[in-house]
């Protein structure tokens, strides 16, 4: 393992237990500065749990965690999420509803969800302004945050989070509830936020193999328990054993021009098999 200095999340034998169910289990893994870095598996395997665990909204029961090179528990949080975003597509953010998508992308300076009780800087505006114009929503400044569409509203979060240059960036479903068209777009605007020295460290969670930038080169499988299936180099991990392994069910993949794709056989729940 590299030495953290050089890492930009490091969890160390993380576990966490609740009213005797196990979580996550001894979860050992290291996310590299700059690196693109994915976490997949079955519903219910601690995806979302892990993540928010790196973000420091939740702690493990056991096990070590630093973020950024800082060890969580002995560094301020509020000073490391400062420097680490984290933009979940299924939670409720729930912004004012006067709210344009200017106001909710310059929040991002205050971290707030509201603007009311802030006064931006006219550099702090022209800066939201263009970041809401590199993620594709010029002309959208105006409009209501309420009335954008789903993946509107997901460009906006990623803009409201770029504006504090994190060097961390952590994605739960980024593409939830987006057509095809939507998530591509999505997920070439991920692509670009890989280029220039200054590119942070990735960290996606998500059900689609197809999901997965061919820049993914770290991964983590996680299986039922939130035990560790594999990790590692996406091409050692995502295997038909592996997957196999992780869902409980034969899953074969295929990878084409760089991106991958799984196929399952369908077949019912044995129980409703049987009542049918």
């Amino acid at each position: 393992m590299k030495s953290s200095t050089s890492s930009a999340l490091e969890l160390n034998s993380v576990t966490l237990e609740r009213q005797d169910a196990m979580i996550l289990t001894a979860i050992h893994w290291t996310v590299q500065r700059r690196q693109n870095a994915a976490i997949i598996g079955p519903n219910g395997c601690g995806k979302s749990t892990l993540l928010r665990i790196a973000a420091g909204y939740l702690w493990p029961t056991r096990g070590e965690v630093k973020v950024l090179g800082k060890l969580l528990g002995a560094y301020p949080i509020s000073r490391l999420r400062q420097r680490i975003a984290l933009i979940e597509a299924a939670a409720i953010y729930p912004f004012d509803q006067t709210m344009t998508t200017l106001d909710v992308a310059c929040s991002g300076f205050f971290g707030t969800l509201t603007i009311a009780y802030c006064n931006p800087t006219p550099r702090q505006w022209k800066t939201a302004r263009q970041t809401l114009e590199d993620v594709g929503l010029a002309g959208r400044e105006n409009q209501l945050w309420s009335t954008l569409s789903t993946g509107q509203r997901m460009r906006t979060l990623i803009g409201r989070a770029l504006l504090n240059r994190p060097e961390l960036i952590l994605f739960d479903e980024p593409s939830a509830g987006l057509d095809l068209p939507a998530r591509e777009t999505l997920l070439a605007l991920l692509t670009q936020l890989r280029t220039g020295p200054t590119a942070p460290a990735i960290v996606m969670v998500t059900h689609h193999l197809e999901e997965l930038l061919p820049e993914t080169s770290n991964v983590l499988l996680l299986g039922a328990g939130g035990r560790v299936v594999a990790a590692g180099l996406a091409s050692n991990v995502i295997t038909a054993r592996n997957l196999t392994d992780a869902y409980g069910w034969p899953i074969h993949p295929l990878r084409r021009h760089g991106r991958y794709f799984a196929h399952a056989k369908p077949q019912p729940w044995p129980h409703l098999r049987q009542r049918l």
